[in-house]
């Protein structure tokens, strides 16, 4: 078995640290509020006595994996497994065991999903994409289950697992191939998203609303480390614009998204930021306003909305008054909100 590989380097440089303190409050505020919204944590731990019944746990709840073990007659594994709604969280310890995705699991698979593993105690090999990695307490990586990967679980290791779909990663399809199966080296950003995931397990079995804020700052959280790990020194010009893009996208019914919650969102210095849209004759500002902008005119034009408000729609998309919102598309596509809609074909 290979070493782990080191992969990239954690960010160090003053301009692409991420403000892990302010992500580490806001964490702790969501886990307080689920916690308070929490009926006393439901029975989601199971204890699986031999192989067979161990297969067909792991074929019900995660679909298209080939296992092996090298004893099956007094095999045991501990898990325990929470759905919130296109996502999962498990915690798993287990006997000696191999988990296998081929390519042909791969292509059956209903969908693409990211797979996070923090080695909670003993060591797991990870490989994907031709690369090896020998995860030991403490240590965290990534999987994507739309191509082949293999787990490897010594006796008695304990693994974590968070599962997402890729929207919940900005950026994800250019992240995919040069993350995965690499040991992620900022342990202070991944022990506090471990945090808020152990929370989630204590959550009854319709909890997606209270859970909702906890996973969006775990995604916060591992999207910065992400993007951190694979940047030696700074995205190009034209990657950052699109992560930038695809974050107010995700925060886009948000009033109060600001330039500083963006270049931390990208892991740049607010300076930084402001000299990349200079490039561009924009500031922060100005592209956040018009990626909104562009969001409401594609929504007038839907027919779905045809019935409601043109106030009604824009306040969807982070506006907060109708005075200002028809100025500023006005100066942006040179009509009014109600004349755009009137002239719509077909209206």
């Amino acid at each position: 078995m290979r070493g782990p590989p080191r992969g990239p380097a954690p960010c160090s440089q003053p301009g692409h640290r991420f403000p892990i303190n302010a992500m580490e409050n806001a964490v702790e505020s969501a886990v307080q509020a689920l916690r308070s919204h929490t009926h006393p944590a439901p029975d989601n731990h199971q204890v699986i006595e031999g192989f067979r019944p161990w297969q067909n746990f792991v074929n019900c709840n995660f679909p298209w994996l080939e296992m092996s073990a090298s004893k099956t007659q007094d095999f045991r594994a501990d898990v325990q497994l929470c759905n919130f709604d296109h996502r999962a969280v498990a915690v798993i310890r287990s006997d000696s065991c191999q988990v296998r995705r081929t390519g042909f699991g791969a292509r059956r698979a209903e969908e693409g999903l990211l797979k996070v593993m923090w080695q909670q105690n003993g060591r797991t090999a990870v490989e994907q994409d031709g690369r090896e990695t020998l995860l030991h307490t403490g240590d965290v990586t990534i999987c994507d289950t739309a191509r082949p990967y293999q787990l490897a679980m010594e006796d008695h290791a304990q693994l974590a697992i968070l599962m997402l779909p890729y929207e919940a990663i900005p950026g994800w399809e250019r992240l995919s191939q040069r993350v995965c199966a690499h040991t992620l080296n900022d342990r202070t950003t991944a022990r506090a998203a471990l945090a808020a995931v152990m929370a989630l397990l204590d959550q009854p079995g319709d909890g997606t609303g209270n859970a909702s804020p906890v996973f969006q700052a775990v995604q916060m959280m591992l999207s910065a480390l992400l993007h951190c790990a694979t940047a030696p020194d700074k995205l190009s010009a034209a990657t950052t614009l699109d992560v930038a893009h695809q974050h107010v996208l995700a925060h886009i019914d948000d009033p109060e998204l600001s330039p500083d919650e963006l270049a931390g969102a990208l892991h740049v210095s607010r300076r930084a930021l402001y000299r990349l849209f200079e490039e561009h004759q924009l500031t922060p500002g100005r592209f956040i306003r018009r990626v909104r902008l562009d969001a409401v005119r594609e929504a007038l034009a839907a027919p779905d909305n045809e019935h409601r408000s043109i106030l009604e729609i824009a306040l969807d998309y982070g506006f907060t008054d109708s005075a200002t919102f028809s100025r500023a598309f006005k100066a942006t596509f040179g009509v009014s909100p109600s004349e755009w809609r009137h002239n719509l074909p077909g209206r």
